[in-house]
């Protein structure tokens, strides 16, 4: 009788494509897919100017600049909570955090979801010691644009 193989196929690899507020950058990112989070992180809540920051994120990935590489501005962020520096790539136009990448291995990128193209939902919270009590607490209003 012949033993089965308990191996799993690699991981398959996905696309996601994103820009700035402005347009002047647009980029995609390909790589195995990680899932979104919510990063209550203190930096990230600094970085986004909000509550968390909803990011996606890819192991062993690829980035593509379909435009706008020379409008890209990169801060060094060594102020982590592991220690570990993380680049926070930025539009030098218009201020939108565009994607994150640590300086140290595996390959990968953390996208910034707010400029995606698909939106997706976040499976996952990560620091939620520095969450906000009252977020999810709040009465939805219908704001007027």
């Amino acid at each position: 009788m012949a033993s089965s193989s308990s191996t799993r196929p690699p991981p398959t690899k996905v696309s996601r494509s994103a820009s700035c507020l402005c347009g002047a950058v647009a980029i995609t990112i390909t790589g195995v897919d990680k899932g979104a989070v919510l990063c209550h992180c203190s930096n990230c809540q600094k970085s986004s100017g909000s509550s968390f920051a909803h990011n996606y994120r890819f192991l062993d990935a690829d980035l593509t600049f379909d435009k706008g590489e020379d409008a890209v501005t990169r801060y060094e962020d060594g102020n982590t909570t592991n220690g570990n520096v993380l680049a926070r790539h930025f539009c030098k136009v218009c201020g939108s955090n565009v994607y994150l990448q640590p300086c140290t291995p595996p390959r990968m990128f953390i996208l910034h979801t707010g400029g995606m193209q698909d939106k997706t939902q976040p499976a996952r919270e990560l620091f939620t010691q520095n969450k906000h009590p009252w977020v999810g607490d709040v009465t939805p209003i219908k704001a007027k644009v």
